[in-house]
């Protein structure tokens, strides 16, 4: 009895030295893992987020790329034109904001105050020519196609009879 026992205790410890050895040749082996065989997909349709023309084309049809490899570029130049329109906005809308925190120049204002006197005298000439045509309407001196032309003339403002004239 005790030789079949030994045989089974030589067995196991021939498959448990056997398993130790197997375990470790793998645990020493590289991870690598090398498969061979074909890839049904052949190609791969790529595109950019916007369009635009190609500058520059860095790989050909059937080149090997990897993960991050930049395929090619855009052209930049619509995109800085837009940058520099869009700066030159910025710049005239900061010189605009500027001038309303600063106000108007002296001179500015002293231009449109004239040019307010200017539109006022004109007015008064042309109500006061407007009220003299219409006496002279009610007393006879004028024609009555003389005085429809008038009451243009002083809503204009203006006290150029050619304005109303024609």
């Amino acid at each position: 009895m005790k030789k079949p026992a030994v045989i089974l205790l030589a067995v196991v410890v021939v498959l448990a030295a056997g398993f130790g050895g197997w375990w470790w040749y793998q645990s020493q082996q590289d991870k690598t893992l090398t498969l061979y065989g074909n890839v049904d997909i052949r190609t791969v349709n790529m595109s950019f987020r916007v369009g635009g023309r190609l500058a520059s084309l860095t790989v050909d049809e059937g080149d090997t790329i990897t993960a991050g490899q930049t395929l090619g570029e855009l052209d930049k130049a619509p995109y800085k034109n837009a940058l520099f329109q869009a700066q030159a906005g910025v710049s005239v809308a900061q010189a605009q904001y500027d001038l309303m925190q600063a106000g108007y120049r002296d001179e500015e204002v002293a231009q449109a105050a004239a040019a307010v006197k200017q539109a006022q005298a004109a007015y008064d000439y042309a109500q006061n020519f407007y009220n003299r045509q219409q006496g002279l309407w009610k007393s006879r001196t004028v024609s009555a196609n003389d005085s429809g032309k008038r009451p243009l003339l002083a809503r204009s403002g203006s006290g150029d009879p050619e304005i109303c004239s024609g």
